[in-house]
């Protein structure tokens, strides 16, 4: 009988220790997931509101279009005062989520000059259809 007791807390603290490893691990990829650190040229943050996006710039300005050049690493910071919405630009298959309360950030580097649709890809409200704009590379 104490060998099998022994077995048994032997099997339970292995789990443990397992699912603990796992559980960490499983943290450490997540975060890096989540929050990549990589270097960018322009940062530009994005307001998403009902039914509208607005770029702001690190100089202030302000645009209700994205403008960057080609070849560019652009890290767009993502926000929204209202409900969720996604960003969502077909032609480089990118598409975030735009959480009330939360930062989101997506890389983009786009290499070919030309003029490309952004879309909200969450129904957001009963204006949801006109909530386009368009990415500008210059």
């Amino acid at each position: 009988m104490e060998r099998a007791k022994l077995v048994e807390r032997v099997t339970i603290i292995g789990a443990i220790l397992l699912f603990a490893y796992i559980g960490y691990t499983s943290y450490a990829v997540l975060q890096e997931i989540e929050n990549p650190q990589q270097p960018y040229d322009l940062l530009v943050k994005v307001n998403a509101r009902q039914f509208a996006w607005e770029f702001v710039y690190p100089d202030g300005s302000v645009s209700p279009e994205l403008r960057v050049k080609a070849g560019q690493t652009v890290r767009l910071e993502l926000h929204s005062g209202d409900v969720i919405h996604s960003l969502f630009i077909r032609d480089f298959q990118l598409k975030k989520d735009v959480v009330p309360g939360r930062t989101n950030v997506v890389y983009l580097t786009p290499l070919v000059p030309g003029r490309y649709v952004i879309q909200c890809a969450e129904f957001c409200g009963r204006g949801h259809y006109s909530m386009v704009t368009y990415l500008v590379v210059e």
